[in-house]
């Protein structure tokens, strides 16, 4: 690689394997495989920047450590990264064009997470998600079917299912106790980010209990009255887990129903992603201040009020992401947990009342210190409601000692 070498963007975190202390790279696009490196590796690619030259990074490195780095052994943490597909370069630009060619010919969304997250077997994910409302936090088995409507909308987390899934649970019951609804509507984080804050797909989406239909023709629409591309980075559904997860949830609960009532409710999903808003935050903007916020938000709910079947919100989201892994500087105390939980509820109340500009002053307020995740779609859904006032469920924290963090999520349902 002649040119100075170039990290993409990637999370890198503390990690503890057999008492020593290690550094995880991880590809939130999934373009490239989880690397452990040390922290001497990860002191040499954090000069990675594509401005330093191999030179530069040799002189920084005996200013830390008094010691030489010979170009042998630069050159060859450089290609090992580089045959990763960690670095900006023709061989990382090949590769995720190809990826996302053939990602844009497949008419159906595969499972990225089945055989990870969750069961892929049908039977063991329906044994899986029925043990999460069975769990001694989770809410119950769902009751007999009752005669009131589906909410208008659920919050639910995103979260891993071995962290999160009797939260999942909790929101999903009232859902599962409903008739439930013709058309889902589903707002999901965009971890990857997107030069477009609002993503749609065609494509119908894959679980292991069957396939979940798109209404292309109500996307197709939605797409027609905004301005801008809803498809441009449609790749960005690739392997986005803050959708799928909710997915996989609604054909458990569709494949419930039918086996408590004898008939199957046929329903379709709306797939958005939402990526972040959080340069209105720096700027002290209200997000719908952007024309290409403003005007979607506008389109979908003049669409939404036309309609004649049941719609159901959902927004897959969690909230506070704190600790060394999400860029903290020191380690995370009762206390400070504690002040996160009290933080967590005024926005909940926020949320509860569809509240929008007091939704955003409480991220605002100190620059998103608390780093919520699910503030764009979260946002996003009060502007798509009225009329209604949330009920918090289940609010929890989830805290990871491997790595010293904690992620908040709550269960909410909107009736």
């Amino acid at each position: 690689m002649d040119n100075p070498p170039r990290l993409r963007p990637v999370e890198a975190f503390p990690v503890q394997q057999e008492g020593k202390t290690l550094i995880c790279l991880r590809d939130p696009q999934h373009f490239a495989n989880t690397l452990v490196i040390s922290p001497v590796v990860y002191f040499i690619l954090s000069h990675f920047d594509g401005r330093h030259s191999l030179i530069d990074i040799q002189e920084a490195y005996s200013r830390q450590f008094s010691d030489i780095l010979f170009s042998e052994d630069l050159n060859k943490i450089v290609e090992m990264l580089d045959q990763h597909y960690f670095l900006y370069s023709g061989r990382f630009l090949d590769h995720q064009r190809k990826i996302i060619e053939d990602f844009r010919r497949l008419p159906t969304r595969p499972s990225a997470h089945a055989g990870t997250v969750y069961k892929e077997d049908p039977q063991g994910l329906r044994n899986q998600l029925e043990g999460y409302f069975r769990s001694p936090h989770g809410p119950g088995q769902p009751g007999p079917c009752q005669t009131k409507p589906a909410p208008r909308a659920i919050v639910a987390p995103h979260i891993d299912f071995h962290r999160g899934g009797p939260s999942y649970a909790w929101s999903y019951k009232e859902l599962a106790e409903s008739p439930g609804a013709d058309l889902y509507i589903l707002l999901g984080t965009s971890h990857c980010g997107g030069e477009n804050p609002f993503t749609a797909t065609l494509k119908d989406f894959a679980t292991p209990l069957g396939t979940v239909e798109t209404d292309k023709e109500f996307v197709r629409e939605v797409g027609k009255n905004y301005r801008g591309d809803l498809f441009a980075e449609e790749h960005l559904h690739r392997t986005e887990h803050s959708l799928e997860f909710q997915v996989v949830y609604l054909k458990y609960i569709a494949t419930l129903q039918a086996e408590l009532t004898g008939r199957a409710r046929p329903f379709r999903i709306v797939p958005i992603l939402v990526s972040s808003f959080h340069p209105m935050v720096q700027g002290h903007t209200l997000p719908e201040k952007d024309p290409r916020i403003g005007d979607f938000l506008k389109a979908l709910r003049e669409l939404v009020e036309k309609e004649s079947r049941q719609i159901c919100f959902v927004a897959g989201v969690d909230l506070a992401h704190v600790g060394i892994q999400f860029g903290d500087q020191e380690p995370l105390t009762p206390d400070f947990l504690r002040w996160v939980g009290e933080e967590d509820q005024r926005l909940i109340e926020k949320l509860a009342s569809l509240d929008a500009p007091g939704f955003f002053e409480e991220i605002a307020k100190d620059r998103d210190r608390r780093r919520i995740c699910g503030f764009s779609p979260l946002y996003s859904l009060i502007h798509l409601l009225d009329g209604v006032r949330g009920r918090n469920l289940k609010y929890s924290q989830a805290f990871t000692r491997e790595t010293g963090s904690a992620v908040t999520f709550t269960s909410m349902v909107f009736d």
